[in-house]
């Protein structure tokens, strides 16, 4: 079966000549049926006509007693008329016909003749027993004056009927033919002027679905579809108003997204990726983030997540937790699950914990550290303190264990002082008074407030000019001044008699370091990431006897960070310790050190 059309325009014509052929084949039918009917009534009429004029002809045979008298001239010149006359008595005997010769059959029965008898008129279409033709007969009854009776039949051949009722049926075929063509015509024309503004609509709308929102649709035509062409318009135009506004969101949203430093991975529930932020593929260790519609085990492999996903969409309570980052090692992630809506997903929000857990540990062991650090001193204090309520105590013991009580409180209080100056410095942080100061201001208060330490214990202490005056940077001469006690003190007491400490300037570009570097008894390596801790100590029983803290050098890296500097320690057991601060030089004091180089180049010429 072929397929009907698929356009519109063959649809309608399809279908309207369809119904047009249909009517007229219907008109046809009814119009033949009617055709013949009026052709045949005609031609009864013209033989009913032609009966009633050879009426007084044939009364004058049926009724005379001479049979052969010679017929009447009327009956005789119908032969060329293509009629064909009979005279039929009341008996059924055929006393003339104009087409066959005697001997006839009797003609009582035929149709025609026996429906005149009963009606005094009838009418018959048969093939005709005598000529075997297919012939139309009309009979009529001839009553006579002595009451008898006779009759008159007149009929056609068929063939002659049909011959012109062909020439009306072709004329009229040829007009319903012309009719049909120009209907099919005029059906072409109509489909394709109701199609062509629907074609300009459905061409709008696939360049609406590629994207395309800015153009619009202008028809003419029915009412209806202009209609059609002015809502097309209206919902571009909401459309493209929603899209803005959509748009505008995901921005903002992805904006969000992107500036958050915690990671958000939200998932459907079939655990695919609807959301996916640039943090949390960096926490995940991906190069970029998923994109939607992905599985996100395929690509992580991260069980914590998986089960905190899972649970949360099984209808799991919110869960909190720490888990090892599957992307770097030591990391540790803070990861959250809850589901949105059954119907949605769930959210996993993951934040890179692992400073907050180390300082959690550093308070701690600080809080450990502190305590212990009390502890044995005020032991010590206790003890004293107990054995001089002895009666029994003698003056000499008294004056032993007072002189340890005193040491042990002199301790106590040296702690607390180093404790509160670190709050001190942690709490100012950027805060602290800063100006433009020469470097080697504070350098030379250090030295010289330390000579005296370092000569009375037998240690050199070495100083070298900077190569060029002056460094200016920009910072606090009394932090400064305090970061190199430290460090210079620290050095003296741990070198032996004999030993040296060495302060000496390097320059780096737009920085200045300065060493700090000793003879003494060093440190091994695996106490070196550590040297910088609260109460670090790498020999606890020698550092206590020397009168340490071991908060010394955390306030030395807390003093130096304040001055967007850098601390670092290079050590080696049995051959000293060397203690590198890096200062930023200040701009104007960059200027002044390219003049000083000059100057000494000019001096180097002169000499």
């Amino acid at each position: 079966m072929k397929p009907a059309p698929k356009t519109l325009a063959g649809r309608i014509f399809l279908t309207f000549a369809a119904i047009q052929v249909a009517l007229l084949l219907l008109g046809v039918g009814y119009g033949e049926r009617r055709l013949r009917q009026f052709h045949s009534d005609q031609i009864e009429r013209r033989l009913g006509t032609a009966a009633e004029l050879l009426t007084g002809a044939a009364t004058e045979v049926l009724t005379r007693v001479d049979d052969d008298a010679p017929f009447p001239p009327l009956l005789t010149s119908v032969d060329g008329s293509k009629l064909r006359v009979t005279l039929i008595a009341a008996d059924g005997e055929v006393r003339f016909d104009n087409v066959s010769k005697p001997p006839i059959a009797n003609h009582g029965q035929r149709p025609e003749v026996v429906q005149a008898r009963q009606e005094g008129e009838g009418a018959a279409f048969r093939t005709s027993a005598t000529t075997s033709i297919a012939t139309l007969y009309v009979a009529r009854r001839i009553d006579f004056a002595d009451g008898g009776h006779g009759f008159l039949r007149v009929g056609t051949a068929v063939e002659t009927v049909q011959r012109e009722f062909s020439l009306v049926a072709s004329g009229l075929l040829l007009g319903l033919a012309a009719a049909l063509f120009l209907g099919l015509l005029g059906t072409a024309f109509v489909s394709r002027w109701l199609a062509r503004p629907l074609e300009s609509i459905q061409v709008r709308a696939a360049e609406l679905a590629q994207g395309d929102l800015e153009g619009k649709v202008r028809v003419r035509g029915p009412v209806e579809v202009r209609r059609i062409a002015n809502s097309l318009n209206r919902m571009a135009k909401e459309l493209r108003a929603r899209i803005e506004l959509v748009e505008r969101d995901r921005r903002e949203t992805s904006a969000i997204h992107a500036s958050m430093s915690e990671g958000v991975v939200a998932v459907d529930p079939d655990e695919r990726v609807l959301l996916m932020n640039d943090a949390a593929a960096r926490l995940l260790g991906l190069p970029r983030p998923l994109e939607v519609g992905s599985e996100l085990w395929r690509e992580v492999r991260f069980p914590d997540l998986e089960l905190a996903l899972r649970g949360a969409l099984a209808g799991a309570p919110e869960w909190h937790g720490d888990a090892p980052s599957p992307a770097v090692e030591n990391r540790i992630l803070a990861l959250s699950a809850t589901r949105v809506e059954p119907d949605v997903g769930a959210v996993a929000l993951l934040y890179d914990v692992t400073e907050l857990r180390r300082l959690d540990k550093v308070r701690i062991d600080f809080v450990a550290n502190v305590s212990h650090e009390m502890r044995t001193p005020l032991t010590a204090v206790l003890g004293a303190i107990e054995t001089l309520e002895d009666p029994a105590t003698t003056k000499e013991e008294a004056t032993r264990f007072l002189d340890i009580a005193r040491r042990n409180a002199v301790r106590m209080q040296a702690i607390v002082a180093d404790l509160l100056e670190l709050s001190r410095i942690e709490s100012e942080g950027d805060r602290i008074p800063m100006e433009k100061i020469p470097l080697e201001n504070p350098v030379r208060s250090a030295m010289r407030a330390l000579s005296g330490t370092a000569e009375a214990k037998g240690v050199a202490l070495d100083y070298a000019d900077p190569p060029h005056r002056p460094f200016l940077i920009t910072g606090n001469e009394k932090r400064l001044e305090q970061v190199f006690t430290n460090l210079i003190e620290n050095a003296i007491k741990y070198t032996p008699a004999g030993g040296s400490v060495r302060v000496r300037y390097l320059e780096g570009g737009s920085a200045v370091t300065v060493e700090v570097a000793d003879s003494g008894i060093g440190m091994p390596s695996e106490s070196l990431p550590r040297i910088f801790e609260r109460f670090y100590r790498v020999d606890k029983s020698r550092s206590r006897e020397m009168g340490g803290t071991g908060l010394g050098l955390a306030i030395v890296k807390h003093c130096v960070r304040a001055h967007n500097g850098r601390v670092s320690v290079r050590s080696e057991e049995g051959t000293g310790t060397t203690f590198s601060v890096t200062l930023p030089i200040d701009g104007n004091g960059g200027e002044e050190q390219g003049r000083a180089r000059e100057s000494t180049r000019e001096q180097g010429r002169g000499r």
